[in-house]
């Protein structure tokens, strides 16, 4: 079946374009858009990147801080641990001066003990409100009372007398207590100072 041809009228009407084309300027709009499109996404991805760097840096630098504090914590100790070992250190020093005038007396009862006898303990205290008083505790093994006189007699020969003595014999240890006071130049001393009279002489 053959189509008629069919006549259509067109009603557009010849007319000039309703805008000039873009200056050379316009056409740079485009271009400068998608650059800044693209600047930003490379100014983010670097954005990113330095956020990474630099969590990682704090990171570092909180861990380098810690061990720091860790580390003067450590030095403080150690400080304080030293000081307190100086503080010892002097005490001791303090001690060993503060005894020093005492090695004589001392060594002057070590060498009264003779063989068969032994010092089994010896004490030597002062107290501070009484520095001159010195209190004299020991215990000998002996067999032989005359070893405490021996003792004694050492005892007085470095210029102290005793008050308050007391003594306790137990099998064959003596145990002796008595306050130690320093003799004055000036006077007497126990070998010199008057005995009282024995009573009942016939």
């Amino acid at each position: 079946m053959q189509i008629q041809k069919t006549i259509i009228d067109d009603f557009k009407t010849d007319r000039k374009d309703i805008l000039p084309p873009l200056p050379l300027t316009g056409r740079l709009v485009p271009i400068l858009f998608y650059a800044s499109v693209f600047a930003a996404i490379v100014l983010s991805a670097i954005f990113a990147l330095q956020l990474k760097i630099s969590k990682g840096r704090i990171e570092s630098l909180r861990q380098e801080l810690s061990e720091t504090q860790k580390r003067a914590a450590d030095t403080k100790s150690e400080r304080a641990a030293l000081e307190e070992r100086i503080l010892r250190a002097n005490e001791v020093e303090a001690w060993v001066e503060g005894s020093r005038p005492l090695q004589p007396l001392i060594i002057a009862i070590t060498r009264s003990i003779q063989e068969g006898s032994s010092i089994q303990d010896m004490r030597l205290t002062r107290r501070e409100d009484t520095p001159e008083q010195l209190h004299l505790s020991i215990s000998i093994g002996t067999d032989s009372i005359a070893q405490l006189d021996r003792v004694l007699d050492a005892v007085h020969g470095q210029g102290y007398r005793e008050i308050s003595p007391q003594q306790t014999v137990n099998r064959s240890q003596i145990d002796y207590q008595a306050t130690l006071v320093r003799q004055s130049a000036n006077g007497p001393t126990p070998e010199t100072e008057p005995q009282p009279e024995e009573q009942g002489k016939s």
